[in-house]
């Protein structure tokens, strides 16, 4: 489907990623002293989850927000670097802040082998994968001449799904957008390095909601597993992408004519009304509309270099006036 025929969204970036944890204070200081995100103790930015969490926090970036909730009993991460599912969340940072080694100095483990970061292709990015003290993986990318400014930034959400192509046509569908970047044959020892395994061979795409990227992972080889039943929200782990709207009901309209249901209704509390559906692998998503003045990531810094939902929704509204400017001058040539 062509750009032009997608119907445009009004997804205005990632809101937040819920972020289950089995040690909640351990969780704050691991993320916050290695990436000097700000903690807002208490804080829920959310109007409902499908569980309630006994404890809650959030971790503010230049361009979104960590939620972290603890749960009673949650159980152990099973999420491995293949998926299925919400496989790690990728920081950015300034190439001589060092980030790889400050998370190892809070007590990463490394996932990545040989020397990370690790140089994929000289392009100015070194890549690294690791976990947390809850066996959380994220990825840390170091670049030597960022696009944003400051010492970090939350840079994408990962999915590992089990049909790339059927998951690129539903994010392209949700977010009204084409994916800015597709690849079929992710290999080489490089690769191998960064995720840890050996002859690893994966398929790609990436799309920019905005503010932030969803990368869409297909393994190959070893194949992503096939997804079983939704992923438990208490796992520890990524359990929910909130996506901000601009208008939850023309979205939830919107989305009832391509046939796609929702798993919690809409549901207003705090000044912030959320649904939630899922996508074809399971994963929970959001569509979150804030009001004015309160949480709302319209105003961050974007990701202003690639093609995002608001972009095709600002084209397609000018295309649409510049029909009918042509419509209107040519009723009036024939005294219409």
């Amino acid at each position: 489907m062509a750009t032009d025929n997608l119907v445009p969204s009004s997804v205005l970036g990632i809101h937040h990623l819920g972020l289950a944890v089995r040690d909640f204070k351990k969780a704050i200081a691991f993320y916050s002293e290695a990436t000097t995100l700000s903690v807002l103790e208490d804080e829920r930015i959310f109007s409902q989850v499908p569980h309630e969490p006994d404890q809650c926090a959030v971790l503010k970036g230049p361009n979104g927000y960590l939620q972290l909730m603890q749960f009673s009993d949650s159980p152990p991460s099973r999420m491995g670097v293949i998926g299925p599912g919400a496989t790690h969340i990728c920081f950015q940072s300034p190439a001589s802040r060092s980030l790889y080694q400050s998370f190892v100095r809070q007590g990463a483990a490394p996932v990545s082998v040989g020397n990370p970061p690790i140089d994929l292709n000289g392009a100015g990015v070194r890549y690294a994968y690791a976990c947390d003290q809850d066996n959380i993986m994220f990825e840390v990318e170091e670049l030597d001449e960022p696009r944003f400014e400051g010492p970090i930034w939350i840079a994408h959400i990962a999915l590992a799904c089990e049909d790339i192509d059927r998951s690129v046509e539903f994010y392209r569908d949700l977010l009204g957008v084409e994916p800015y970047g597709r690849a079929n044959k992710v290999m080489g020892p490089r690769f191998d390095e960064v995720t840890g395994i050996e002859n690893v061979r994966i398929r790609a795409a990436w799309f920019n909601t905005g503010n932030m990227v969803i990368e869409l992972w297909q393994f190959i080889h070893p194949a992503t597993p096939r997804a079983g039943q939704a992923p438990d929200f208490c796992e520890v782990g990524h359990n929910k992408i909130s996506l901000e709207v601009e208008d939850l009901a023309a979205e939830l309209d919107r989305l009832a004519a391509m046939g796609v249901t929702l798993v919690h209704p809409a549901y207003e509390n705090n000044g912030m009304t959320e649904a939630y559906l899922r996508d074809p692998d399971g994963n929970l998503l959001s569509l979150l509309e804030v009001d004015a003045g309160l949480t709302s990531i319209a105003d961050l810094p974007r990701i202003d270099w690639l093609p995002s939902p608001r972009d095709h929704k600002a084209a397609w509204r000018a295309r649409n006036s510049s029909m009918m400017d042509v419509v209107r001058l040519g009723a009036s040539s024939i005294g219409v």
